[in-house]
């Protein structure tokens, strides 16, 4: 599933922008496609994360650039694209890394091929970071980004998901154990919260003291004994420092 997630505050650009994504046929299945008129609304928007985001640069509020440096904070892979009528690209726009430059006067038939574009390079950066989890005879093969977090559990783990990743089920059980995984996932974002389990870091929505709550609405305990790694771990994750709650 590809989740895009389209701001401006123009509402006939943002409507047209909407129906030109909807209409590639190729893409569409299980597509996910939400609109904001403003950078503000989309930020503190709770709609989980998007595999694609298309800002426009000149918006009231937060433009475009403002936008991106806050999204970039805390999702370092979701493609993004500028669309502009007028501003140019300036150098420090691509701190942020974005992927493609839009014009809005540009011609339909080749507003089109970007989008296509854009869907097809986000498609690809998300069959590259999958996850092979095989239980018992069955196995399934979902992004990494999907899995929020892993417990142990007897013969083997158990990973809980978000929702449509696996054909609507929330919980998959796995042959692997727990240490595997971190093993596997550590550089991308996993670390352990407990001795029984490890979380990724990017759907953490909120910690408070010693209990961190998932974008799901699951709240999960922080022990002592992982505490100041785990801090550690989503403090350089998010390239940000935080104040904690609790003394040690």
């Amino acid at each position: 599933m590809i989740k895009v997630a389209i701001v401006d505050d123009n509402e006939f650009f943002l409507q047209e922008m909407k129906q030109a994504v909807e209409g590639c046929g190729e893409f569409t299945e299980g597509m996910v496609c939400d609109t904001y008129s403003g950078g503000t609304d989309f930020l503190q928007a709770d709609n989980g994360e998007y595999q694609l985001v298309i800002l426009d640069m000149q918006m009231e509020g937060k433009s475009g650039y403002e936008t991106a440096q806050k999204l970039r904070e805390r999702d370092d892979f979701a493609v993004i694209a500028f669309v502009s009528g007028v501003i140019l690209p300036k150098p420090e726009h691509f701190k942020v890394q974005p992927y493609r430059y839009l014009m809005k006067n540009s011609d339909a038939d080749e507003r089109l091929r970007d989008i296509e574009e854009l869907l097809r390079e986000t498609k690809r950066r998300n069959l590259s970071e999958m996850a092979e989890v095989v239980f018992d005879g069955e196995a399934w093969r979902i992004p990494v980004r999907s899995i929020l977090y892993i417990e142990k559990v007897k013969r083997g783990s158990l990973l809980t998901v978000e929702d449509g990743s696996a054909d609507g089920m929330k919980n998959l059980r796995s042959n692997e154990k727990l240490e595997k995984w971190y093993v596997q996932l550590c550089t991308q974002g996993f670390e352990y919260a407990h001795t029984s389990y490890i979380v990724n870091l990017r759907a953490v929505t909120k910690i408070v003291k010693n209990e961190l709550t998932m974008i799901n609405g699951d709240k999960l305990g922080i022990s002592r004994t992982c505490s100041s790694k785990f801090h550690q771990s989503f403090s350089e994750y998010f390239h940000k420092k935080y104040k904690r709650g609790n003394k040690e």
